[in-house]
């Protein structure tokens, strides 16, 4: 499904638009001409969980935590062990209507979540 960014992928903030597709239950991406990012549902490898800024709820029209699907970026290296997940900067998707956003979560309020946690750490 074709998706629109309310707020940018870090680093590819002129990218508006991306294709977002579930894989299985783990996994999903987001593709555009530019980018093809792997990502992982974290609630099925860790604990995971924080408040989404308000500014956010309102970009993505979020009424409710359950219109709200969470996923983080994986970098795929060719051995999987040696591939790492970014829990400080997570993808929210609101699929009912079509929104994505990248957000920054307080490095401070949220220390336990690292830009590139390895993917062992939770096989």
């Amino acid at each position: 499904m074709k998706i629109k960014l309310v707020a940018p992928i870090f680093g590819f903030e002129k990218i508006d638009e991306v294709t977002f597709e579930v894989i299985d239950e783990f996994f999903a991406k987001v593709e555009s001409d530019e980018i093809s990012f792997t990502l992982i549902d974290p609630a099925k490898v860790r604990e995971y969980s924080f408040d989404i800024p308000l500014y956010y709820k309102d970009l993505l029209k979020l009424n409710s935590a359950q219109e709200a699907s969470v996923y983080n970026v994986v970098v795929v290296n060719s051995d999987i062990t040696k591939s790492t997940i970014n829990f400080a900067a997570p993808i929210i998707v609101n699929k009912k209507e079509q929104l994505l956003a990248q957000i920054a979560l307080d490095e401070i309020k949220y220390q336990a979540f690292g830009l590139a946690e390895p993917i062992s750490d939770y096989l």
